[in-house]
């Protein structure tokens, strides 16, 4: 029997990546067997939940849709109206919350054929347009700078493809690869990130080419930042030294990008930028 109060705020999280995620497949206007097959994935995943409210309901409906191993843009539709039905008074999480959860969906389903064409692109461009109380936050800044950038024509650096790069990061269930992680600088750093000093707590790691790590955070200091050796929850952001070599893998960038790695994955909103993006900022603003 359905438990109709959860005991947490897992149910509310479920109705939220599905509505993301099935925008997602949907947003190219066909929807093919290895889309249906990440939403499958992901139902299996999140069956230890299946008796959890707002969930429950709408995890029946969509092993019902799901029945005849298709989707049809209509069957999406109609789970999607059920649950923004089910979630419009969440007592668990706030709305900013709510919208990253539905923003990680979004881009797990979009980036599921690991083909990102130009209509997804301007559909994901509409969910930020309608979001945009989130600007901030991970990951809404990273897509807005992919979209703005590959819509407008240039030839972004990670492009469409760090958008699959990007999803791969998300704790969305039922993914290909067990916590896949990008291999790259570029995979990991927030892209165009807007970097703010004044009462924001910076912790740096990795050598710099540039400057030693005091004259870094005496930087920081100048500008009325603080700044901190180890990473928390109240970290700001991190800024990785790549001493001038940006292919770096994950494992060689240590502890400090491990743990903001994962506080981000939780929903914490530390931005993890590049030691260029730093001193860009930097320079922008008079000491």
């Amino acid at each position: 029997m359905a438990r109709h109060i959860p005991a947490d705020p897992i149910g509310f999280r479920l109705a939220h990546e599905l509505t993301g995620l099935l925008a997602g497949i949907e947003s190219d206007g066909v929807i093919v067997r290895v889309e249906v097959e990440r939403v499958s994935r992901w139902l299996e995943a999140a069956a230890p939940y299946r008796q959890v409210q707002p969930f429950a309901e709408i995890a029946a409906r969509l092993r019902s849709a799901l029945a005849d191993g298709i989707l049809t843009r209509e069957e999406c539709e109609d789970l999607r109206f059920v649950a923004s039905t089910l979630t419009k008074l969440n007592p668990y999480v706030k709305a900013v919350r709510a919208g990253v959860q539905e923003l990680m969906g979004l881009v797990a389903g979009i980036a599921a054929d690991r083909v990102v064409p130009t209509v997804e692109l301007h559909a994901l461009q509409d969910w930020l347009d309608e979001w945009s109380e989130l600007k901030g936050t991970w990951p809404y800044d990273e897509c807005e700078a992919i979209a703005v950038d590959v819509l407008a024509g240039s030839r972004h650096p990670a492009g469409r493809e760090y958008l699959i790069q990007l999803a791969a990061e998300f704790p969305i269930g039922g993914t290909d690869d067990d916590r896949a992680r990008p291999l790259t600088l570029a995979g990991i750093c927030t892209v165009a990130p807007a970097i703010e000093f004044p009462g924001r707590l910076f912790v740096f790691t990795g050598d710099s080419t540039k400057a030693p790590r005091e004259t870094m955070e005496s930087h920081v200091r100048r500008r009325q930042g603080f700044t901190e050796r180890g990473v928390t929850r109240a970290t700001d952001y991190l800024v990785v030294c790549d001493g001038g070599n940006p292919h770096w893998t994950l494992a060689c960038y240590g502890r400090k990008v491990e743990e903001a790695y994962e506080l981000r994955c939780q929903g914490f909103p530390i931005a993890i930028v590049a030691e260029c993006d730093f001193w860009d900022a930097a320079r922008t603003i008079i000491s």
